[in-house]
């Protein structure tokens, strides 16, 4: 997988962007492990909301990667670090040993090292002890061969993936041989010592070597009654922690012109004693073979974020046990999203891709899925395909109604002086008109997809336009019977226009009241409740958005229905009181229709 790390150095950064380059030319890796084409789709690919890796610091000068050759053994190597094929070093020559490109050293500690670590840091704390107590002893090294041996030994048996233990005292300038170079390394369950003391000193490390005073200093206070009388009562010592121990890049070792099918890491500390000319250090080699690499990982590690998932649409989930190799893990589709079918995709459950080994270096995406889909499989729509036309054809049906009815409300009031209209009462009749109107409303209201407001909305316009319309008839019908009765036996005050409104308003502030406690209970925060816009499905498993019925609408329905029943009793009261223009059989003719449509209806519900 490709290989992506930040430069945060501004110092360093065409230095790291070179080192890129070599990696690319030198090794001749192919496009889609180049860390900088990675980047580049990453930017083309605008990754909002993605992880940022951590701080990691620069890569290693040029210098290091001008050491490739381009041959058998750089090609064989990169082949092992994607495959973790041991045959892909079989026939490949070495000189020196391989360093893995883009995994240098992170200024966090990886937990796997965390032992390692330990046991370099304890040992180098040892000699600093011993070395800062008596200077004798830094001249005497080899006169305590048989202690350092016995520590080298102790560091190579420190953690269960070391390899090799190094334990090294560096001669003083001009010196060309090691005072004493003691290695441990450990073949199963052999540990192999070797005296290296004899060869020549090597180049200075370019990591570079701590300063005495970047240790911290320790005070020592001598009360060993034992002694008698000891040779100092009181001193002081510097020694380090695992902050101190310096990492280097992952490589391949070179044994007798062939890589060794294994990567490894250098753990080293450095330890001092009272003369400042002497560089001595401990290390320890670690097998990482059988660690995994973590690509998905966003913080300090070994290619970490280096993986090749658009983290808009999946998300990436490592794969376990794999070892020390690149590209073992998987895209999944996020939920929403769905993964189109490939063919390196097959393999793989649906919604998740593998790495796309051979890949032309792009990012794995998936694609959204269809509107109104929570998670799918594939393209296929989730909500009911509507049909335009129809829903037109209804609009306009309403339109030409509401319009009918709007035209009615003008001739009304312009007929006002009408016999028919005067009877009937003018402001009456506009009041029934607007009702209608108000009862018209819910359709354009359900055209448009469900919301709360329109939820809201809809019961607000639906009940207001019932009241206004059917409490009207009922209290002309009401008057009716008055009149009818003040012309027999019974006389009872006449019932005019101007009072019927008022009782019609007293109908519509009962209404309003108990609409604006159902709204307020509604859209208040605290109290569970259903939410207003719920969510049907068809027997073919397509679902739509509609406004959810709760005990409040029964609550409606119940009123309504009262309501209309009690219209229906002053009908039948009324059915024999004689008129001029019979506006109470038409008003009855209205009121039945109304109760047994609703009632056909609301069963039907």
């Amino acid at each position: 997988m490709a290989v992506e790390i930040a430069a945060r150095r501004l110092s360093g950064a065409e230095e790291w962007r070179e080192g890129h380059r070599l990696i690319c030319g030198c090794y001749g890796a192919p496009s889609w492990i180049c860390p900088s084409l990675l980047m580049e789709q990453r930017a083309e690919g605008g990754r909002e909301g993605d992880r940022t890796a951590g701080p990691l610091s620069p890569l290693p000068s040029v210098s290091l990667w001008s050491r490739c050759t381009v041959g058998k053994g750089a090609e064989a190597a990169l082949a092992f670090l994607y495959s973790g094929d041991a045959q892909h070093l079989s026939g490949a020559n070495c000189s020196e040993r391989y360093e893995a490109p883009g995994a240098g050293a992170r200024p966090g500690l990886p937990p796997v090292l965390w032992r390692a670590a330990g046991a370099v840091t304890q040992a180098a704390n040892f000699l600093n002890m011993l070395l800062q107590a008596n200077d004798i002893r830094e001249s005497s090294v080899e006169e305590d061969v048989e202690w350092y041996q016995a520590l080298v030994r102790s560091v190579a048996e420190g953690d269960p993936r070391a390899y090799r233990a190094l334990l090294t005292f560096n001669p003083p300038p001009g010196a060309s041989h090691l005072q004493l170079a003691l290695q441990a390394t450990r073949v199963g369950e052999e540990t192999i010592l070797q005296d290296l003391s004899g060869n020549r000193v090597q180049e200075e490390s370019s990591t570079g070597a701590l300063h005495p005073t970047d240790l911290q200093k320790r005070v020592l206070t001598n009360d060993l009654g034992s002694l008698g009388s000891p040779k100092w009562p009181q001193g002081d010592g510097y020694v380090g922690d695992v902050q101190h121990v310096r990492l280097s890049p992952p490589f391949l070792e070179c044994q007798e012109g062939r890589l060794r099918p294994g990567w490894l890491i250098t753990l080293s500390a450095t330890f001092y004693g009272l003369k400042p000319d002497l560089s001595p250090e401990v290390q320890m080699d670690v097998d990482l073979q059988s660690v995994d690499i973590n690509q998905c990982a966003s913080g300090p590690g070994w290619y970490s974020n280096t993986h090749l998932c658009d983290l808009n649409s999946t998300q990436c989930v490592p794969r376990e046990s794999r070892g020390f190799v690149l590209g073992h893990y998987l895209c999944r589709c996020r939920p929403g999203f769905y993964g189109a079918s490939s063919e390196e995709g097959a393999a793989q459950p649906p919604g998740q891709f593998g790495s796309p080994q051979g890949s032309p270096g792009r990012l794995l995406r998936c694609q959204p899925c269809a509107e109104g889909c929570a998670s799918c499989l594939d393209a296929t729509p989730c909500l009911v395909e509507e049909a335009p036309r129809l829903r037109a054809a209804v609009l306009a049906c309403q339109t030409c109604c509401m319009l009918v009815v709007f035209l009615s409300m003008l001739v009304s009031y312009r007929c006002r002086q009408s016999k028919r209209i005067r009877a009937s009462g003018v402001v009456l009749l506009e009041a029934i008109l607007f009702g209608s109107l108000l009862l018209y409303f819910p359709v354009f209201i359900l055209y448009f997809k469900p919301s709360v407001f329109r939820c809201i909305a809809l019961r607000w316009v639906r009940l207001l336009g019932f009241a206004i319309v059917y409490g009207t008839i009922i209290l002309k019908l009401y008057r009716v019977l008055q009149l009818f009765l003040s012309r027999t036996a019974q006389r009872g005050p006449h019932l005019s226009s101007g009072r019927l409104l008022r009782r019609l308003g007293l109908l519509l502030l009962l209404v309003l009241g108990f609409l604006a406690v159902w709204t307020a209970g509604v859209l208040e925060p605290g109290i569970q409740h259903t939410p207003l816009v719920t969510r049907g499905h068809t027997h073919t498993g397509r679902h739509f958005y509609l406004c959810h019925h709760d005990r409040w609408d029964y609550i409606m329905v119940v009123a309504e229905m009262l309501l209309l029943c009690w219209g229906s009793f002053l009908c039948y009261a009324t059915r024999a009181v004689p008129s001029a223009f019979h506006e109470p059989r038409y008003m009855g003719i209205a009121l039945h229709n109304e109760l047994l449509l609703s009632a056909t209806f609301h069963a039907a519900r």
